[in-house]
């Protein structure tokens, strides 16, 4: 891969990132293992856990709207602050009411970090480079969420719960000096901008005398808004480009992300009741699981790579030799005679869902148009959300009847059907494209 450069707001962007999510991944390590700690229950761990997600489902819109309407710096700011006040929230608080709380508000300022990060990694990025871009923020707050994990853990073992969470939040602290830097003149002009946007010309507008006069043309209007927020500018087959693009995010985070991660310490626990020998080292289930799910983490600190492969050979190609890739490892986890060589597969599953990830990062960044950036990547990430939340719920749902080879095939199948709607669309959109060029 060729030496880039990256630019300056993206650097200080994934910095950022980085500092402020490692309370959150901290968490993820040590609430489950030491719920006692924390004043809860066994039963609401999962709820807690759960928490940011369901509320990015609203606040994600909100922070939209934040970043439309007062640019990028005091957002960012007060969730910076959030993000610090709900760290240290896990480390002096207890029971549920207040980490409840604190998961709802680290929810609402992961949106707003989440959508910053796109809107600046667009901004600073060309089509030419914008993969490689994306991967590099990508793989940078990967690397805060692995320390966060790692030394998180190291910490609470060594200086207690209260010591360790504070230290963490220290960390976010050192990203508030960085803000300034993410300033840009266009973020002096948000208002102007929401004025623009909301003074177009009847012609574009979503709620024009040819939707009055239409109610069937008023109501798909209406749809295509709710699936990939109100963006006027976007021809018919941009929009369904963008469709196509949330559609297969949404698959990937529901299958990849959702089932098989929520689900595999179940599998393991039922295949190897007794734990596995590797190389003669006896390996319990929890550490095994924990291996196998790590390679999805350190998977994603290739995304840089991935990301100059998409920009060189093409995104979509990406995306359409990935989904292959995972659908054989989810066939291969739902056969009980080929679960060795699905346990050899699943890293290279994981890197092709990283691969893919940064692929559909970078193409409907692409297509966004400049004054809706925040709008359609804010829904991209509420697809992101809901097929994330669903995923291990609709998986627990099904093994409470059927098995898990029942599960993995039919996320094999979702994945198959997303793979089938990508290469439609997007061999169609190819054909428009140069029948445009040959009609000029």
């Amino acid at each position: 891969m060729p030496a880039f450069t990256i630019p300056r707001r993206v650097m200080l962007m994934t910095a950022v990132s980085a500092a402020v999510i490692m309370g959150d991944s901290m968490i993820y390590n040590v609430l489950p293992s030491r719920v006692e700690a924390f004043g809860v229950s066994v039963g609401l761990v999962g709820v807690l856990l759960s928490a940011n997600r369901v509320v990015r489902l609203a606040s994600n819109s909100l922070a939209a709207w934040a970043l439309e309407r007062f640019g990028i710096v005091a957002p960012l700011t007060v969730a910076i602050v959030i993000a610090i006040g709900t760290t240290a929230a896990y480390g002096v608080g207890r029971g549920f009411a207040v980490l409840v709380a604190a998961r709802v508000l680290w929810g609402i300022a992961f949106s707003v970090f989440r959508l910053t990060g796109y809107m600046v990694v667009i901004e600073e990025s060309r089509d030419s480079n914008r993969g490689r871009i994306m991967g590099f923020f990508t793989s940078g707050v990967r690397s805060g969420s692995i320390f966060g994990v790692l030394a998180g853990g190291l910490l609470f073992d060594v200086a207690g719960k209260t010591a360790s969470f504070l230290v963490m939040a220290g960390f976010g602290l050192l990203a508030l000096p960085a803000v300034a830097g993410l300033h840009r003149r266009s973020d002096d002009e948000p208002r102007a901008l929401a004025a623009a946007s909301s003074t177009m010309p009847p012609s574009v507008s979503p709620h024009s005398d040819a939707t009055t006069r239409d109610r069937t043309d008023g109501k798909r209007k209406w749809l295509w808004n709710v699936l990939v927020s109100p963006v006027p500018e976007l021809s018919v087959g941009e929009r369904r480009r963008v469709l196509t693009l949330c559609f297969t995010y949404f698959c990937f985070h529901l299958v990849m992300n959702g089932v098989l991660v929520g689900s595999l310490g179940y599998l393991l626990s039922q295949r190897l009741p007794s734990g596995a020998t590797i190389l003669g080292v006896a390996l319990g289930i929890a550490t095994l699981n924990g291996f196998l799910i790590s390679t999805r983490w350190i998977a994603g600190l290739a995304a840089p790579f991935f990301g100059y492969l998409g920009d060189r050979h093409g995104r979509e190609k990406i995306v359409a030799g990935a989904i292959p890739i995972c659908v054989i490892g989810l066939a291969l986890l739902a056969i009980p005679e080929t679960f060795g060589a699905a346990v050899v597969w699943l890293p290279l599953a994981f890197g092709a869902v990283a691969a893919a990830i940064t692929a559909l990062d970078s193409t409907i960044g692409g297509l966004a148009p400049p004054r809706r950036r925040a709008r359609v990547m804010s829904r991209y990430a509420t697809w992101q959300d809901v097929g994330s939340a669903i995923g291990p719920l609709a998986a627990y749902a099904v093994i409470g009847f059927a098995s898990l080879t029942l599960v993995y095939l039919t996320g094999a199948a979702v994945l198959v059907m997303a793979l089938a709607v990508f290469l439609t669309v997007f061999r169609l959109s190819a054909q428009d494209r140069t029948s445009g060029v040959i009609g000029t």
